[in-house]
């Protein structure tokens, strides 16, 4: 059985790579391009959509695994209907330029279905509240753009959902979820696919609808997860702390300081580093140490969950202490 699963993952894997190419060279005569500007981490016009190749192979394997009746029950399948509105809304903007206001509604209607799905199968259903319940959405909605707006150095969202979906098997292995471990493996392996070519060199970009997909997968794991399998939301957190700190952090200090912060714009942290001189090669593997190190912390309160709260706290200062770290090489504001 292992040696079946090894040779599945290495064929999609495979598969990925060879339809990412294909796809590539779709874009490529349909002119879906992004053309580098201002605000662009980018010098060549390049092909943009691509992820819609492994969100696709990803939706088809899970469909494909619970109409075979081979093992996903219907509960854990809560997330299909929103993933699909959001690779659809996202590819469609990658390739035709929907308006944000349409992206928006379409993102918190995924929200909603997939709340409303927990609410269905979820083991502690009589516990929900809507105020929990708006927060819950919220954070979906959020996951979903913040991913998007890290999206802009070669390989760093892909690397970085690697990271979390990792991680985040383990603990749904652990659980009982071998299912939702077993897709969380999948999705690793086509990521892996796109991500020949796009980093270091990025020939192609996995556009909106790739990692829009990714934000709301992202946060839907961790939601079924606790709600289905009570792994706590605080692993999930952790382990995509990152992202979320930076996008979070950034946004609250453009508000603050009268710009648009829904606008675009070239404020991170990592694009940052980018514009003091460091490649994307170099800010990714910086990143990934800090994921390594995330990982071991979340590993660690895992099996100390009484520590918990002080690992969060952990990572909390290390995360500003990198931050003030980035001021100093490149300040937001000078």
């Amino acid at each position: 059985m292992v040696f079946f699963l090894i040779e599945l993952l290495l064929l999609l894997f495979l598969l990925s790579w060879v339809l990412v190419g294909r796809f590539r060279y779709y874009a490529l005569t349909k002119k879906w391009v992004d053309i580098p500007n201002a605000r662009s981490s980018h010098s060549l016009p390049t092909p943009r959509g691509g992820g819609v190749v492994f969100a696709g192979l990803w939706l088809v394997i899970a469909l494909l695994i619970w109409v075979t009746g081979i093992g996903i029950p219907i509960q854990h399948l809560v997330l299909l209907p929103g993933a699909i509105l959001v690779v659809v809304v996202g590819f469609g903007d990658d390739c035709c330029d929907i308006q944000p206001i349409w992206r928006f509604l379409v993102h918190v209607t995924a929200a909603f279905i997939t709340i409303y799905g927990l609410i269905l199968y979820s083991n502690q259903s009589a516990h929900f509240s809507y105020i929990g319940l708006g927060l819950f959405g919220l954070v979906i909605v959020w996951s979903i753009n913040l991913f998007n707006f890290m999206d802009g150095i070669n390989g760093l969202a892909g690397i970085e959902a690697c990271f979390i979906f990792m991680a985040g098997s383990y603990w749904l292995w652990q659980s009982g979820a071998k299912d939702l471990a077993f897709l969380a493996w999948v999705l690793t392996t086509v990521i892996l696919g796109f991500l020949l070519w796009n980093f270091p060199t990025a020939r192609i970009f996995m556009g909106d609808g790739g990692s829009g997909f990714l934000g709301f997968l992202i946060a839907g794991f961790a939601l079924v997860g606790k709600f289905c399998f009570n792994i706590p939301l605080l692993l999930w957190v952790i382990i995509y702390s990152i992202f979320w700190f930076d996008t979070t952090l950034t946004l609250i200090r453009r508000f603050l300081a009268g710009d648009s912060w829904y606008k675009a714009h070239r404020s991170h942290a990592y694009q940052r580093l980018h514009q003091a001189g460091w490649s994307h090669s170099r800010i990714v593997a910086a990143i990934s140490g800090v994921n390594i190190l995330l990982v071991l912390i979340s590993f660690w309160i895992n099996i100390y969950q009484d520590m918990m709260l002080w690992g969060f706290i952990a990572v909390l200062v290390l995360l500003t202490v990198l931050y003030l770290g980035v001021e100093k090489i490149n300040p937001m504001y000078p």
